[in-house]
């Protein structure tokens, strides 16, 4: 019983994952061909002509959905067991794709992120834990501490995620906006921000805590 319902939570999961990256996808599809009054770039026409900020926002949209699909294919234990090869191939791609593009790039864009300073730095501190998770896990891949690699893969793919999480947060709260009158559009963004990638460490950290009990 319990292996059907392990199962079918793993089904449930791809689904979802495969659907929220389906919507990734389709909102970084929305800005090309490229017009510099396309949804989010409506709200960004201070900075949206000016460089770096217009080439670091097209790399960053583009290799999104990349840095998602690469990085779920890293938890398949079939895809480990059945074909490790594959499992190398896009770990690399995880990689490369985070730290040399949608990284730096992210980076780039928080320095001037809206909601002020409050979700400026929170954007920064997610690139800079997102960074330094991903090159750890990749120092313990190197050092063949497998374990370690993978709590490091799980913290980096939990902050990579946030991406999906920052946009449901949003949902959320804009749901909740009619009930409380100090929820304006401005607490909204930094709320999303927040918890975008907060939220998503923690169940990370309760993950890796639950692996370890299991090993025990």
């Amino acid at each position: 019983m319990w292996k059907t319902l392990n199962q079918l939570s793993q089904f449930l999961i791809v689904i979802i994952f495969s659907y929220l990256c389906w919507l990734m996808l389709q909102i970084c599809l929305n800005y090309f061909p490229w017009s510099d009054h396309t949804n989010f770039l409506v709200l960004k026409q201070d900075v949206v002509t000016t460089q770096p900020w217009r080439f670091a926002f097209q790399v960053h949209v583009i290799t999104s959905s990349l840095v998602l699909l690469a990085g779920f294919t890293q938890f398949s234990r079939s895809i480990r067991k059945n074909t490790p090869r594959l499992h190398r191939y896009a770990g690399w791609l995880y990689i490369i794709t985070t730290l040399g593009l949608a990284l730096p790039s992210g980076l780039v864009l928080a320095l001037s992120a809206n909601g002020g300073l409050s979700t400026q730095v929170c954007f920064v501190i997610l690139g800079i834990c997102w960074g330094i998770s991903t090159v750890l896990a990749l120092y313990y891949a190197f050092h063949g501490q497998w374990i370690r690699h993978r709590n490091w893969m799980i913290r980096s793919f939990a902050l990579a995620l946030s991406a999906l999480s920052l946009r449901t947060w949003k949902l959320g709260l804009y749901a909740l906006q009619p009930y409380w009158d100090w929820l304006t559009p401005l607490h909204i963004y930094q709320l999303e921000a927040w918890l975008g990638w907060t939220i998503n460490l923690l169940i990370a950290e309760l993950i890796i805590y639950r692996l370890s009990i299991r090993k025990k």
